[in-house]
């Protein structure tokens, strides 16, 4: 799913009377675009229009910056006028249009400033840029398109898009790229560059890779990581939908998923961690995103569903799904507040930390929670039976509902308008565990409270309860209704420990004892002051240090800034940012460090067992203050201002970590890291003992080739 285009030319429309009626009619492009120099491409589409929409008023638009030569319908010139709003309008005789019994035939002319040059970085064009003509209805859903494109470009440069790719030939330097695609789109994209292509194929499935570099080690390593993905998701939910993949370089840095391909940037390919986190959620929207649209009246769910069923799944089968579902409660945890949070039905894209803690990360708890609510063999029947309802067409929240209730049964209306309509979460705490003896039964009575302000939340809390007669935990559900409820659990033996949400399984926000220091919740606060160095700075150390403070402002909250050895104004719930390491607050800071066994001294900073000495590395630590769990101290410490831009651009992703060590003036991460983080408020221990707590069986388990 992609979130922007990059080819920012402005539109007019063409208004046409033309009809959409409640069917899935299906509009045909058959492009011709030949790229003239570079300055231009010359472009024409002949748009096969079906009966059924030329009995309505409709309205065609193309980019403002086309220039026209020729418009006809059905071999008659079509002359636009101008409108009051400056647009060009075609009027159509009523009984021209009814007339017509079977399909029309709509064909542009004209020339686009589309420029394809020699030291050119990746051309991205999509249907937002309007390079073709696109009917726009009062149904945003409907129609959608299908297409063939016939491609000239200079022989060095390759086309990528949609579908199948039906020739790519050579003749006289003119490349002649022939894409084709049948199944329902939304729109038509094209990729240029100056690509080196690599093939395979996964049965039917052509593969590709499209690199900027001759780097055939790399596209095979995709090739194995598309295999293996393809067979995963093809068992969870269907075969796969369209006859290729690729993977596409993009000179610009960005992660999208396309309809059969993924337009990844040239950095983020070669992160290793990448094939097994983004790319197979990439791979994964050509089933849903892709494969099943989002409905424009609906929150995003698919982000979320990729999520879970991707980045999470895979973390999932090497038994680290727990951890992965803390990390998202922790981003919501330190990145929403009452100010900025929205309900799910509100999502629509990310575009900050908070939407995507909230439009990735709660949507991908509201999957697990519906989950543990049907069972996992229901729930993957009902996410089948969704996509093989709506495949190729628009899906929203409500039709994932329906699909649930069918196949499980039970009525999910208090689940989703809670979840998905409703915003917040609530924050829980385990006030009392006591336990006695009743006629031979060991009875565990349990207070739970949710003490956040708003109204109680409905959940199905799973409680971990170690047994003298087990080694393993037993897991029981408990329904809470309430902000004060008493739960009572009978037991055969004698309960020695219990934890409320042992797997981290419900949404909820997390107590400040469990959140363990960390950049996510620095960036996050609503308050953060800043407390740069001692005076004797250099003053170009300084001005870098002033610059990373400028990054930190918001218009909601602007950084309280203080110079030099006196602190101001230092509120105990503010983030504190401290920079430099002649700080007045370092002291302070190193007491926090070594409770973590973190040396700091005048050579450097020894860190799990490494020496890193100060002149040519940048330390970020986050530690708690004394005065509160809420406060957290941010030291950033660097020798080089030529660093600065560089920790500006990359500490952002790395929120869920409490210390970071980064190399040379790039800078690049040699070491990173999370404090521990501590359960208090959620458990509670009658007998002292080592009470281990293993994975949970995934939802799918890992496919061996």
């Amino acid at each position: 799913m992609k979130q922007i285009v990059y080819l920012f030319i402005s539109f007019y429309s063409f208004v046409f009377s033309f009809p959409v009626f409640a069917s899935d009619p299906l509009i045909h492009h058959s492009l011709n675009i030949t790229f003239n120099s570079e300055k231009s491409a010359s472009i024409q589409d002949t748009v096969t229009i079906p009966y059924s929409i030329t009995q309505s008023s409709s309205t065609f638009r193309l980019n403002k910056k086309a220039e026209t030569i020729k418009i006809t319908l059905n071999g008659d010139i079509i002359l636009p006028t101008v409108s009051g709003d400056g647009l060009l309008k075609i009027k159509l005789q009523k009984n021209k249009a009814t007339g017509l019994l079977g399909s029309s035939k709509l064909i542009f002319s004209y020339t686009l400033p589309l420029a394809i040059t020699k030291n050119m970085g990746t051309l991205f064009i999509s249907g937002q840029d309007f390079y073709y003509p696109q009917l726009e209805t009062k149904d945003k859903t409907e129609p959608k398109i299908t297409f063939q494109a016939k491609i000239q470009s200079p022989s060095k440069i390759k086309i990528v898009s949609q579908g199948e790719k039906l020739k790519d030939t050579v003749r006289n330097g003119t490349r002649t790229t022939v894409w084709r695609e049948n199944k329902p789109q939304e729109e038509i994209l094209i990729i240029a560059d100056h690509y080196h292509e690599f093939s395979s194929h996964h049965g039917p499935v052509a593969l590709y890779a499209y690199l900027r570099d001759t780097d055939k080690t790399l596209a095979n390593r995709y090739f194995k990581a598309t295999k293996s993905y393809i067979d995963l998701y093809s068992k969870i939910i269907a075969p796969y939908p369209y006859k290729k993949f690729a993977l596409v370089e993009n000179s610009q840095q960005t992660g999208y998923g396309m309809p059969s391909f993924t337009l990844l940037g040239s950095r983020i390919i070669r992160f290793p961690f990448i094939l097994h986190t983004s790319y197979p959620h990439e791979i994964l929207h050509n089933w849903f995103g892709n494969g099943v649209y989002i409905h424009p009246d609906s929150g995003n769910w698919a982000e979320g569903l990729t999520s879970y069923l991707a980045d999470h799944l895979l973390l999932e089968q090497a038994g680290k799904g727990g951890k992965y579902r803390f990390q998202e409660l922790m981003k919501f945890s330190s990145y929403v507040n009452g100010t900025n949070d929205f309900p799910l039905a509100m999502f629509k894209g990310r575009d900050s930390m908070t939407s995507q803690a909230i439009g990735y990360g709660k949507m991908l708890m509201a999957f697990h929670m519906l989950r543990l609510e049907v069972g996992d063999t229901v729930f993957l029947k009902a996410l089948r039976g969704f996509y093989k309802r709506n495949q190729f067409r628009h899906a929203g929240l409500k039709e994932i509902q329906s699909s649930f209730e069918v196949v499980s049964g039970i009525n999910l209306e208090n689940f989703f308008n809670q979840w998905i309509l409703r915003k917040g979460a609530p924050t829980l705490t385990l006030f009392s565990a006591s336990k006695t003896k009743e006629n031979g039964k060991h009875l565990l009575k349990l207070e739970t409270r949710q003490i956040q302000s708003e109204p109680a939340f409905t959940l199905k809390l799973p409680v971990a309860v170690w047994l003298t007669s087990k080694q393993k935990p037993i897991i029981k559900n408990i329904s809470i209704s309430k902000k004060k409820q008493i739960s009572l659990i009978p037991f055969e033996s004698k309960p020695l420990k219990v934890m409320l949400d042992p797997y981290y399984e419900v949404f909820r926000r997390l107590n400040p004892k469990e959140i363990p220091p960390s950049l996510g919740k620095a960036y996050g606060a609503a308050i953060k002051s800043t407390v740069f160095p001692e005076n004797n700075t250099p003053n170009e150390l300084l001005s870098g240090y002033k610059l990373f403070n400028k990054s930190l402002e918001t218009t909601s909250s602007p950084p309280h800034t203080s110079f030099g050895n006196k602190p101001q104004s230092i509120s105990t719930t503010s983030n504190v940012w401290v920079f430099g390491k002649n700080n007045k607050l370092s002291k302070k800071i190193k007491t926090q460090l070594n409770r973590y066994e973190v040396e700091v001294n005048e050579q450097g900073v020894t860190l799990e067992g490494n020496n890193f000495n100060w002149e040519n590395n940048s330390f970020v630590f986050v530690v708690s203050s004394h005065e509160s769990d809420n406060e957290q101290l941010v030291w950033i410490v660097t020798q080089s201002k030529r660093s600065i831009p560089g920790l500006i651009r990359k500490l952002p992703h790395y929120g869920k970590y409490g210390y970071l060590v980064f190399e040379g003036d790039e800078p690049k991460n040699v070491i990173k890291g999370t404090w521990p983080s501590s359960r208090e408020g959620l458990d509670h221990t009658f007998t002292k003992d080592t009470y281990p707590l293993s994975s949970k069986e995934p939802l799918v388990k890992k496919i061996t080739q």
